[in-house]
């Protein structure tokens, strides 16, 4: 029975990889796409799920929620890497008119429908969820697992050298959950910076014969271009890994313990160990990947080939 799934986006380039992973797998069931600020507004992340959506046709297109953006000044955003629609300025056609509903509801019937079963994929600022913490408490307890895509722990962040950029985006969002108690499993830098696409890994899903494969060639040509992380040629597909984390766990290695998050000053957003306390904030944190086989399961599930392991 395939898993049902939300995944709450801030959708630019390695999200729509992400998200294509989930729907292309008949492992999982993405059941909603919830929009939230961070690599571009939460409006332009509405819209680029929907060009997403249109591009390539999924039988049932998932329903789209609207979140919310950070309010804090003089934040950054990913612009730079993923162009200034987050998709990489390319000819992906507009979306046809979307009509989101409010992320609440959309979350509330993404849970209720499951039956405790729901796992949510959280590739962006955590800001959505820690105000359906404050505002509805028991919600996402009725949520299986929550899987963060974001945190520097032991390696340099790529917003600043203290902290990775879905941590720095909201910082107190970040605190506010991973103090939470659920059941979290973190993907951080650490673990993803170790997976890289280059150019022949695009051209394999430009070859492949499928919408999916032929879209995100598309987007992910504009990052290949960048002279940003992690060089020329290559990029990371952060999202991507924390989506594969769900679906191939034993090509990784976890730990369990317990992260805080700086939450002001200049290390705002610098997710750090912590040591004792209550036990029952511990999440699981992936500390290693196999990138070989990784690599390989992403290609070919995105191209439909047969292979994966």
């Amino acid at each position: 029975m395939a898993v049902p799934v939300l995944i709450d986006t801030d959708m630019g380039i390695d999200d729509a990889v992400a998200a294509c992973l989930a729907m292309t797998s008949d492992r999982l069931d993405v059941r909603a796409l919830v929009a939230v600020g961070g690599n571009v507004p939460s409006s332009q992340a509405v819209e680029n799920i929907g060009r997403l959506l249109g591009a390539i046709r999924p039988p049932v297109p998932p329903p789209i929620g609207q979140g919310l953006d950070q309010t804090a000044t003089g934040l950054m955003d990913r612009t730079a890497l993923f162009g200034r629609d987050g998709f990489g300025e390319c000819d992906l056609a507009p979306a046809r008119k979307i009509r989101p509903a409010n992320f609440r509801e959309v979350y509330k019937k993404a849970i209720d429908d499951a039956g405790g079963e729901l796992v949510i994929l959280a590739l962006a600022p955590l800001t959505n969820i820690a105000a359906l913490l404050d505002e509805s408490p028991d919600l996402l307890r009725a949520a299986r697992h929550i899987y963060i895509s974001g945190g520097a722990v032991w390696t340099q962040g790529n917003a600043t050298p203290a902290a990775e950029f879905n941590m720095r985006r909201d910082p107190a969002a970040a605190a506010r959950v991973f103090a939470s108690g659920l059941p979290i499993t973190v993907a951080p830098l650490d673990v993803s910076g170790l997976v890289a696409l280059d150019e022949s890994h695009v051209a394999h899903l430009a070859a492949s014969g499928y919408r999916t494969g032929e879209v995100l060639a598309r987007l992910l040509r504009f990052v290949l271009e960048q002279d940003t992380e992690p060089a020329y040629g290559k990029c990371h597909v952060h999202d991507a890994l924390t989506a594969g984390s769900l679906l191939w766990p034993d090509l990784f290695l976890k730990t369990r313990m317990r992260l805080d998050v700086v939450a002001d000053g200049p290390q705002s957003g610098r997710t750090k160990p912590a040591l004792g306390g209550d036990a029952s904030r511990r999440i699981d944190l992936l500390t290693a990947v196999n990138a070989v086989d990784f690599l390989g399961n992403l290609l070919e599930s995105l191209c439909h080939e047969a292979f994966v392991v």
